[in-house]
């Protein structure tokens, strides 16, 4: 495992606790409530493994730094399970365009980048923190999870296993926050397998760990307000405004009448404290700051303010996101960075469902402890990323001069130069859905075959989402090829593949079958066979490695760890809808169509042209990580092609 440097305390600078303290076990101790810390308790609960999560703070923290989901942040709350996802959809809003501003006038307004062609979320969600840290905690709730508020980590440490055990663990105390009326703060002492910090930027448990945070704490002095106004600037979603004193302003309609200002104020000096400027900072303040960025017949007034501060900006990375095997940095525990671009608490979002399914396979004895370091591997990159791209946006919007000022301005009159203004504002990766991990133990190369030249083909990268058919028996009345004459959408319905993927901690099989069986005569002598590999290595992989926790959202058994799923392309006629395989549930083994083959070029695999005997040469056969990141692949689907398949998980789990 990645070590970083030990850590020394062993609770010699803790308060003294009674020696018959009974020490409470717990199979995952998560530190820190906010959104990271509870997803990864709703993860792994939904997994079965017990967790407690503790939080300092009395409540969920009612300011919300973050305001953003981004798509690929939605596609990981999709696949959780059905519906999943609409919770957090229903307490936001899709953005649908920014409005840029120089001074007062508004200069034009851009639609957000929209990304329907490869995921059904097109749009990033409005949604603050705390509405979507409050359906998470439900969500745990419902589970019989509770939030333990105002309890605070004093101390951890990973204990080597002493002569005889068999493995370490973490010992952690923790103590209330508050002090009540008589007597002494209650402290406790937890054992458990694992420990995820999601304790925030100031993480209590990296330091405690001596993990190193490297970085650069940036010289801009910002301001951020939160409350309601009366103005008459025409107001939207998000506007975008170039001061006319050079400095730069964004406002977010969070709810009603309520916004968000964000304000570029000027660099902080060397004698400068920054408590001292919070203490000292007023409304009238915020009103002075604003109205230099605005023409100065523009109205502007607080009518209440709900939250100001003055904020300076860290650019940080932990030097290791695991210590000694047992415990877990995520979230901004992890990395901090500007919030130009949305990033923050999506990375945090994504480190915690890359690090549940894994622990999952761990702790239910189906991977090795080894599996664990991927988590580093994989995540760390992705924070470097994220500094990148906000550091980037952030260059952008920043006072550096009249030259640039005017160059800004020009851009906005300049109506040809939408598309450029566009692509500043919204770069793709903003989305996250470019997101790929390089090759490693679970993102296997297949031994002897060429890895496709297109990176999002290869294995590593996000699986593809697009459309696909969900065929039912009899759905074709008769033998037409076109998809449009299925007789009812309930019979025959497209679907996106990335909808077909639910379950945590599952993996998803995709079989691509290309037009071997699109000829009616040979269909059945075909599917046959296929059906054939499909159950019989569906079972041999299901006896040999499933879950003993996993639970589904009706608290029903659910303890497969495979999905299989059969995609044939070509003609679609009734003999396609009448076969074994389209009577599968979803999942084993069911047939679904791709007829202009489209789909398979979204995975690389071309539509194979022949209709020879040795029909197990065309299509491939993808697998698909519990969080849709394509794992391994091979090239055709006959009998060597499934044997490679099974040395694959042969290799990743135990």
């Amino acid at each position: 495992m990645s070590n970083s440097n030990s850590s020394s305390n062993s609770f010699k600078d803790s308060p003294n606790i009674d020696p018959s303290t009974p020490v409470q076990e717990m199979p995952v101790l998560i530190v820190g409530a906010g959104p990271v810390g509870l997803f990864e308790a709703v993860l792994l609960t939904k997994m079965g493994i017990r967790v407690r999560v503790i939080e300092r703070e009395t409540e969920i923290a009612p300011m919300s730094r973050a305001l953003g989901t981004q798509a690929r942040s939605l596609e990981i709350l999709s696949m959780v399970e059905e519906g999943f996802v609409d919770k957090f959809l229903a307490q936001g809003r899709l953005l649908n365009q920014v409005d840029l501003y120089y001074g007062s006038k508004r200069m034009c307004q851009l639609p957000f980048a929209r990304h329907g062609s490869v995921t059904r979320f097109g749009q990033p969600l409005f949604m603050e923190q705390e509405r979507l840290s409050k359906v998470l905690e439900k969500d745990l709730a419902e589970m019989g999870v509770h939030v333990e508020f105002g309890w605070e980590l004093v101390d951890t440490e990973v204990v080597e296993p002493a002569a005889g055990a068999e493995e370490s663990y973490v010992k952690t105390m923790i103590r209330q926050t508050a002090k009540p009326e008589n007597g002494e703060r209650e402290h406790q002492v937890i054992r458990s397998e694992y420990l995820v910090a999601a304790d925030g930027g100031r993480s209590v448990v990296r330091h405690k760990a001596n993990i190193k945070f490297p970085g650069r704490t940036l010289s801009n002095k910002t301001i951020m307000f939160d409350g309601i106004i009366d103005t008459d600037l025409e107001l939207n979603d998000i506007m975008a405004i170039t001061g006319v004193n050079y400095k730069t302003m964004f406002i977010m309609c969070m709810r009603d009448n309520h916004y968000r200002f964000v304000i570029e104020v000027d660099d902080f000096t060397p004698d400068e404290d920054l408590d001292q400027i919070n203490r000292d900072l007023t409304v009238a303040d915020l009103e002075r700051y604003t109205k230099a960025c605005l023409h100065p017949e523009t109205k502007f007034r607080v009518i209440e303010n709900f939250w100001l501060i003055c904020y300076r900006i860290n650019e940080r990375r932990a030097e290791n996101y695991i210590h000694k095997g047992r415990i877990f940095l995520a979230g901004d525990a992890a990395h901090v960075h500007s919030p130009a671009g949305g990033q923050g608490m999506n990375t945090g979002l994504q480190d915690s469902y890359n690090l549940a399914w894994k622990l999952a396979l761990v702790m239910n004895k189906l991977a090795p402890a080894s599996l664990l370091q991927t988590y580093h591997d994989e995540r760390l990159p992705m924070a470097d990323r994220a500094v990148e791209l906000s550091s980037r946006l952030l260059g952008r919007a920043r006072d550096k001069g009249p030259v640039l000022h005017y160059i800004k301005r020009f851009f906005l009159i300049m109506s040809p130069l939408l598309m450029y203004i566009k692509s500043l504002f919204f770069p793709r990766e903003s989305a996250m859905l470019d997101i790929r991990y390089p090759a490693n133990s679970i993102n296997l190369p297949h031994k002897s075959q060429p890895q496709p030249k297109e990176q999002a083909h290869q294995v590593g990268a996000r699986a593809p989402d697009g459309p696909i058919l969900r065929l039912s028996p009899g759905s074709i009345s008769e033998d037409l090829s076109p998809v449009d004459k299925i007789t009812s959408p309930t019979e025959g319905q497209q679907v996106r593949v990335q909808e077909v993927f639910l379950g945590v901690g599952k993996f998803h099989i995709l079989i691509f079958a290309g037009d071997s069986l699109a000829d009616p005569a040979s269909f059945q002598q075909r599917e046959q066979q296929l059906a054939q590999h499909a159950e019989e290595h569906l079972s041999q992989w299901r006896s040999r490695w499933h879950y003993t926790t996993l639970r589904d959202n009706n608290n029903k058994s659910d303890n497969q760890l495979f999905k299989l799923y059969v995609v044939g392309a070509g003609a679609l006629t009734k003999a396609h809808t009448s076969g074994l395989l389209v009577r599968r549930a979803q999942g084993d083994g069911r047939l679904f169509w791709d007829s202009s083959a489209e789909f398979h070029e979204l995975y690389g695999v071309p539509q194979a042209k022949g209709r020879g005997d040795d029909v197990g040469q065309q299509g491939a056969i993808v697998v698909i990580r519990p969080d849709s990141h394509i794992g391994y692949r091979v090239q055709g689907h006959g009998k060597n092609a499934w044997a490679d398949v099974t040395e694959y998980f042969e290799t990743i789990l135990a």
